[in-house]
């Protein structure tokens, strides 16, 4: 099981972790995964074999792969693929199963990429929108209050703040970058990571975030992140929530 270390972010569509890359066998997960090394390099292997060593990759979601990183330190970020920044990292890689194709997309980032900078990522048009949709403001409220109800569904948070869903979801996209059903996910994963950083069993984080079960969120975080909620229990995090 991977444990990771080190300084975390965490935001809807977005985590990075800041700190050792260490090493993990074959998986897959619904993310876009960046590894940056800073120091050291590590080795990235596609679901064929194929085996490429760099200091910087960006794997695709859904693809089978492996690293091999010991003694590497930097940055690995999780990116919702239905996000604005997910569709812009996917855009760089020209090969979606190539190691070699993840490594090239990697350099595409470092070397003067609009969505690198400073050492972390970047979301198209900055990290905060300049100005939010009062929909979309109220829609975030709404959400904050019923994350705990299941299921959270577009219809109702629509109808609460008095927009049509075809509206919102386009004020969503337009506003965050992400979909709402993305969005929503995100914000349980917070929720969850937040509770289990704070002490509590995987039984607790699940209930308060709105999963059906510890299963359900172990499940969805193995999805999205390649690793159960409890490997995150050594990361300082900062949180944000929208």
């Amino acid at each position: 099981m991977p444990q990771w270390s080190g300084d975390g972010r965490l935001r809807p569509g977005l985590l990075e972790i800041e700190g050792p890359l260490g090493s993990l066998p074959r998986h897959a997960h619904h993310s876009v995964q960046v590894a940056i090394a800073h120091q050291g390099s590590f080795v990235i292997e596609d679901g064929d074999g194929r085996e490429r060593r760099t200091d910087a990759a960006i794997v695709p979601a859904d693809q089978t792969h492996a690293f091999h990183a010991d003694g590497a330190w930097g940055v690995v970020a999780h990116v919702e693929p239905a996000s604005a920044l997910g569709a812009e990292l996917a855009g760089l890689v020209d090969d979606p199963g190539d190691a070699g194709a993840w490594h090239r997309a990697g350099q595409r980032l470092t070397n003067g990429h609009r969505a690198w900078a400073d050492g972390r990522l970047q979301v198209p048009g900055g990290l905060e929108p300049q100005s939010r949709h009062p929909g979309v403001a109220a829609a975030l409220a709404v959400l904050r209050d019923d994350l705990d109800q299941r299921p959270v569904r577009l219809r109702d948070v629509a109808a609460a703040v008095h927009l049509s869903e075809s509206r919102l979801s386009h004020l969503f996209a337009d506003d965050l970058g992400i979909t709402f059903r993305a969005y929503v996910r995100w914000l349980r994963l917070l929720r969850a990571t937040a509770a289990v950083a704070e002490g509590r069993s995987l039984t607790e984080a699940a209930h308060l975030a709105g999963f059906t079960d510890s299963s359900h969120l172990t499940r969805t975080c193995h999805r999205t992140f390649g690793g159960p909620p409890t490997a995150f229990g050594a990361i300082r995090w900062e949180i944000v929530a929208s």
